[in-house]
Protein backbone atom coordinates (compact mmCIF):
# COMPACT_ATOMS: atom_id res chain seq x y z
CA UNK A 1 0.00 0.00 0.00
CA UNK A 2 1.30 3.64 -0.63
CA UNK A 3 0.53 4.62 3.00
CA UNK A 4 2.20 1.97 4.30
CA UNK A 5 5.44 2.36 2.10
CA UNK A 6 5.71 6.27 2.67
CA UNK A 7 5.39 5.26 6.11
CA UNK A 8 8.34 2.96 5.56
CA UNK A 9 10.49 5.63 4.03
CA UNK A 10 9.80 8.63 6.92
CA UNK A 11 10.44 5.52 9.50
CA UNK A 12 14.40 5.43 7.69
CA UNK A 13 14.81 9.24 7.65
CA UNK A 14 14.04 9.98 11.10
CA UNK A 15 16.23 6.82 11.98
CA UNK A 16 18.91 8.68 9.16
CA UNK A 17 18.43 12.11 11.09
CA UNK A 18 19.13 11.26 14.62
CA UNK A 19 22.35 9.24 13.35
CA UNK A 20 23.71 11.97 11.96
CA UNK A 21 23.17 13.96 14.82
CA UNK A 22 24.79 11.73 16.91
CA UNK A 23 27.88 11.92 14.79
CA UNK A 24 27.85 8.65 12.93
CA UNK A 25 28.28 7.26 9.75
CA UNK A 26 26.29 4.20 8.68
CA UNK A 27 29.03 1.62 9.66
CA UNK A 28 29.41 3.65 13.40
CA UNK A 29 26.26 3.27 14.25
CA UNK A 30 26.05 -0.42 13.26
CA UNK A 31 28.73 -1.03 15.79
CA UNK A 32 27.12 1.04 18.15
CA UNK A 33 24.11 -0.57 18.06
CA UNK A 34 25.37 -4.20 17.94
CA UNK A 35 23.39 -4.59 14.84
CA UNK A 36 24.77 -6.20 11.59
CA UNK A 37 24.90 -4.08 7.95
CA UNK A 38 21.84 -5.18 6.48
CA UNK A 39 19.76 -5.07 8.91
CA UNK A 40 20.39 -1.55 10.34
CA UNK A 41 20.16 -0.54 6.15
CA UNK A 42 16.86 -2.56 5.63
CA UNK A 43 15.41 0.13 8.51
CA UNK A 44 17.01 3.41 7.35
CA UNK A 45 16.05 2.80 3.84
CA UNK A 46 12.53 1.79 4.53
CA UNK A 47 13.16 -1.21 2.28
CA UNK A 48 12.12 -3.37 5.61
CA UNK A 49 8.44 -4.10 4.67
CA UNK A 50 7.24 -4.56 8.35
CA UNK A 51 9.58 -2.42 11.16
CA UNK A 52 9.79 -3.89 14.28
CA UNK A 53 8.57 -0.95 17.19
CA UNK A 54 10.54 -2.22 19.57
CA UNK A 55 13.73 -2.85 17.64
CA UNK A 56 12.63 0.57 16.07
CA UNK A 57 12.58 1.94 19.27
CA UNK A 58 15.40 1.06 20.84
CA UNK A 59 17.75 2.12 18.24
CA UNK A 60 16.31 5.81 18.40
CA UNK A 61 16.88 5.74 22.29
CA UNK A 62 20.09 4.93 21.76
CA UNK A 63 20.91 7.59 19.54
CA UNK A 64 19.52 10.30 21.70
CA UNK A 65 16.19 10.23 19.76
CA UNK A 66 14.14 12.55 22.24
CA UNK A 67 10.69 10.41 23.79
CA UNK A 68 8.11 11.94 21.35
CA UNK A 69 9.91 10.92 18.32
CA UNK A 70 10.59 7.67 19.36
CA UNK A 71 6.36 7.39 20.20
CA UNK A 72 5.88 8.70 16.93
CA UNK A 73 8.19 6.19 15.46
CA UNK A 74 6.84 3.24 17.57
CA UNK A 75 3.45 4.30 16.71
CA UNK A 76 3.92 4.49 12.89
CA UNK A 77 5.73 1.10 12.54
CA UNK A 78 3.16 -0.53 14.63
CA UNK A 79 0.24 0.61 11.94
CA UNK A 80 2.02 -0.38 9.54
CA UNK A 81 1.93 -4.06 10.64
CA UNK A 82 -1.41 -3.67 11.85
CA UNK A 83 -3.20 -6.80 9.94
CA UNK A 84 -0.31 -8.30 8.71
CA UNK A 85 1.24 -11.93 9.46
CA UNK A 86 4.42 -10.20 10.35
CA UNK A 87 2.82 -9.35 13.29
CA UNK A 88 3.92 -12.38 14.85
CA UNK A 89 7.10 -10.53 16.02
CA UNK A 90 4.84 -9.46 19.33
CA UNK A 91 3.85 -12.42 20.73
CA UNK A 92 7.20 -14.38 19.85
CA UNK A 93 9.47 -15.84 22.29
CA UNK A 94 12.09 -14.11 23.92
CA UNK A 95 15.55 -14.88 22.46
CA UNK A 96 13.37 -14.45 18.86
CA UNK A 97 13.58 -10.93 17.68
CA UNK A 98 17.23 -10.88 16.35
CA UNK A 99 16.94 -13.89 14.37
CA UNK A 100 13.37 -13.38 13.34
CA UNK A 101 14.66 -10.03 11.45
CA UNK A 102 17.95 -11.46 9.90
CA UNK A 103 15.64 -14.42 8.47
CA UNK A 104 12.95 -12.29 6.57
CA UNK A 105 15.97 -10.24 4.73
CA UNK A 106 18.11 -13.76 4.15
CA UNK A 107 18.95 -14.25 0.50
CA UNK A 108 19.59 -18.23 0.72
CA UNK A 109 18.83 -20.50 4.08
CA UNK A 110 20.20 -23.99 4.14
CA UNK A 111 18.67 -26.11 7.31
CA UNK A 112 19.21 -28.81 8.80
CA UNK A 113 17.11 -30.21 11.69
CA UNK A 114 17.71 -34.10 13.44
CA UNK A 115 14.83 -33.71 15.76
CA UNK A 116 11.90 -32.26 14.27
CA UNK A 117 10.60 -30.69 10.95
CA UNK A 118 11.69 -27.11 11.17
CA UNK A 119 9.28 -24.57 12.49
CA UNK A 120 9.06 -23.22 9.21
CA UNK A 121 7.42 -25.89 7.82
CA UNK A 122 5.48 -27.32 10.58
CA UNK A 123 1.39 -27.66 11.07
CA UNK A 124 -0.01 -26.41 13.65
CA UNK A 125 -0.99 -30.17 14.94
CA UNK A 126 2.58 -30.37 14.33
CA UNK A 127 3.91 -27.48 16.11
CA UNK A 128 1.58 -28.09 19.36
CA UNK A 129 2.71 -31.59 19.50
CA UNK A 130 6.53 -30.83 20.07
CA UNK A 131 5.71 -27.54 22.33
CA UNK A 132 3.98 -29.70 23.92
CA UNK A 133 7.48 -31.60 24.79
CA UNK A 134 8.86 -29.11 26.76
CA UNK A 135 7.52 -29.37 30.45
CA UNK A 136 8.17 -25.67 31.36
CA UNK A 137 5.59 -24.24 29.44
CA UNK A 138 2.30 -23.07 30.51
CA UNK A 139 -1.04 -23.31 28.61
CA UNK A 140 -0.60 -20.35 27.65
CA UNK A 141 3.13 -19.95 26.36
CA UNK A 142 2.53 -23.31 24.17
CA UNK A 143 -0.17 -21.36 22.13
CA UNK A 144 1.78 -18.68 21.78
CA UNK A 145 4.89 -20.59 21.36
CA UNK A 146 2.62 -22.13 18.24
CA UNK A 147 0.83 -19.35 16.84
CA UNK A 148 4.67 -18.22 16.59
CA UNK A 149 5.93 -20.85 14.66
CA UNK A 150 3.02 -20.94 12.49
CA UNK A 151 2.95 -17.04 11.40
CA UNK A 152 6.76 -16.84 11.45
CA UNK A 153 6.46 -19.59 8.63
CA UNK A 154 3.70 -17.96 7.04
CA UNK A 155 5.61 -14.10 6.90
CA UNK A 156 8.86 -15.82 5.48
CA UNK A 157 6.83 -17.28 2.50
CA UNK A 158 4.20 -14.37 1.48
CA UNK A 159 7.66 -12.00 1.89
CA UNK A 160 7.45 -9.73 -0.82
CA UNK A 161 9.01 -10.91 -4.24
CA UNK A 162 8.96 -14.41 -2.56
CA UNK A 163 11.11 -16.37 -0.02
CA UNK A 164 14.53 -17.37 0.05
CA UNK A 165 16.31 -19.58 -1.46
CA UNK A 166 15.71 -22.60 1.32
CA UNK A 167 17.32 -25.92 1.69
CA UNK A 168 15.65 -28.42 4.17
CA UNK A 169 17.20 -31.81 5.51
CA UNK A 170 14.86 -33.29 7.81
CA UNK A 171 15.97 -36.38 9.72
CA UNK A 172 13.08 -39.02 8.85
CA UNK A 173 12.41 -39.59 12.58
CA UNK A 174 11.17 -35.53 12.70
CA UNK A 175 8.04 -37.13 10.57
CA UNK A 176 7.82 -40.60 11.33
CA UNK A 177 7.54 -39.92 15.09
CA UNK A 178 4.32 -39.30 14.81
CA UNK A 179 3.15 -41.62 12.03
CA UNK A 180 -0.12 -43.56 12.65
CA UNK A 181 -1.34 -40.67 14.14
CA UNK A 182 -3.53 -37.42 12.69
CA UNK A 183 -0.32 -35.41 12.91
CA UNK A 184 1.81 -37.26 10.35
CA UNK A 185 -0.47 -37.14 6.44
CA UNK A 186 -1.39 -33.77 6.87
CA UNK A 187 2.39 -32.68 7.75
CA UNK A 188 3.81 -34.56 4.93
CA UNK A 189 1.64 -32.44 2.30
CA UNK A 190 2.69 -29.44 3.99
CA UNK A 191 5.75 -30.20 3.71
CA UNK A 192 5.12 -31.35 -0.43
CA UNK A 193 3.22 -28.05 -0.51
CA UNK A 194 5.92 -26.07 0.35
CA UNK A 195 8.14 -28.14 -1.49
CA UNK A 196 6.58 -27.24 -4.70
CA UNK A 197 7.18 -23.36 -4.09
CA UNK A 198 10.14 -22.09 -6.52
CA UNK A 199 13.59 -22.04 -5.05
CA UNK A 200 12.40 -24.15 -2.23
CA UNK A 201 14.21 -27.77 -2.10
CA UNK A 202 13.48 -30.52 0.61
CA UNK A 203 15.01 -33.16 1.28
CA UNK A 204 14.30 -36.56 4.26
CA UNK A 205 17.59 -37.99 5.14
CA UNK A 206 16.48 -42.16 5.92
CA UNK A 207 16.61 -43.73 9.29
CA UNK A 208 19.53 -45.43 10.07
CA UNK A 209 21.59 -43.16 7.65
CA UNK A 210 25.00 -42.87 8.99
CA UNK A 211 25.80 -38.78 8.26
CA UNK A 212 28.66 -35.92 9.19
CA UNK A 213 25.60 -33.69 10.61
CA UNK A 214 23.98 -36.90 12.53
CA UNK A 215 22.74 -35.72 16.24
CA UNK A 216 22.87 -31.96 15.05
CA UNK A 217 20.76 -29.26 13.85
CA UNK A 218 21.45 -26.12 12.66
CA UNK A 219 21.00 -22.86 10.10
CA UNK A 220 23.16 -21.65 7.83
CA UNK A 221 22.13 -17.95 6.27
CA UNK A 222 23.01 -15.70 3.24
CA UNK A 223 22.31 -12.21 2.49
CA UNK A 224 22.64 -10.08 -1.00
CA UNK A 225 25.06 -7.67 0.25
CA UNK A 226 28.18 -10.24 0.29
CA UNK A 227 29.81 -7.33 2.97
CA UNK A 228 27.76 -9.15 5.74
CA UNK A 229 28.75 -12.02 6.82
CA UNK A 230 27.06 -15.47 6.64
CA UNK A 231 25.74 -16.36 9.84
CA UNK A 232 24.66 -19.82 11.40
CA UNK A 233 21.75 -20.15 13.82
CA UNK A 234 20.92 -22.89 16.03
CA UNK A 235 17.77 -23.07 18.07
CA UNK A 236 15.95 -25.47 20.47
CA UNK A 237 12.77 -25.94 22.77
CA UNK A 238 14.52 -24.14 25.61
CA UNK A 239 17.08 -21.35 23.74
CA UNK A 240 18.50 -20.03 20.41
CA UNK A 241 21.56 -18.39 19.50
CA UNK A 242 23.20 -17.09 16.40
CA UNK A 243 27.08 -16.60 15.44
CA UNK A 244 29.18 -15.30 12.28
CA UNK A 245 32.32 -17.19 13.56
CA UNK A 246 33.91 -17.60 10.03
CA UNK A 247 35.58 -21.25 11.13
CA UNK A 248 31.61 -22.10 12.80
CA UNK A 249 30.34 -21.34 9.45
CA UNK A 250 32.73 -23.01 7.32
CA UNK A 251 32.13 -26.40 9.02
CA UNK A 252 28.86 -26.31 9.51
CA UNK A 253 29.26 -25.98 5.54
CA UNK A 254 31.36 -28.84 5.31
CA UNK A 255 28.63 -30.86 7.49
CA UNK A 256 25.70 -29.54 5.06
CA UNK A 257 28.56 -30.53 2.02
CA UNK A 258 28.57 -34.27 3.28
CA UNK A 259 25.18 -34.86 4.18
CA UNK A 260 23.12 -33.76 1.46
CA UNK A 261 24.53 -36.29 -0.76
CA UNK A 262 22.68 -39.06 1.60
CA UNK A 263 19.70 -37.20 1.90
CA UNK A 264 15.80 -38.30 -0.51
CA UNK A 265 14.73 -35.51 -2.19
CA UNK A 266 11.12 -35.32 -0.46
CA UNK A 267 8.94 -36.83 -3.53
CA UNK A 268 11.05 -39.26 -3.97
CA UNK A 269 11.17 -40.33 0.29
CA UNK A 270 7.39 -40.37 -0.06
CA UNK A 271 7.20 -42.82 -2.66
CA UNK A 272 9.46 -45.27 -0.76
CA UNK A 273 7.57 -44.24 2.25
CA UNK A 274 4.62 -45.39 0.54
CA UNK A 275 6.00 -48.89 -0.29
CA UNK A 276 6.52 -49.70 3.13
Amino acid sequence: MAGENFLQRELGRVLSKYRKLKGFTKEQAVWFLGTSKTIYDSYESGKLQYPEPGILGDWLRDLGAPQAAIDDAKAKAKWIRQGNPANWLEQAPSGFDHFTQIELIAETIFIHEDAFVPGLFQTPAYADAVVATNPNMTAELRRDAVGFRIQRGESLFSRPGGPPQIQAVIAERALTIFRGTDIYEPQVEHLAERNRIEGVEIFVVPSGTSHASNGRSYRIMTFADKKDPDVVYQENLFGSHYEADKERVARCRTLSSATLPVALGLEEWRDTDADR
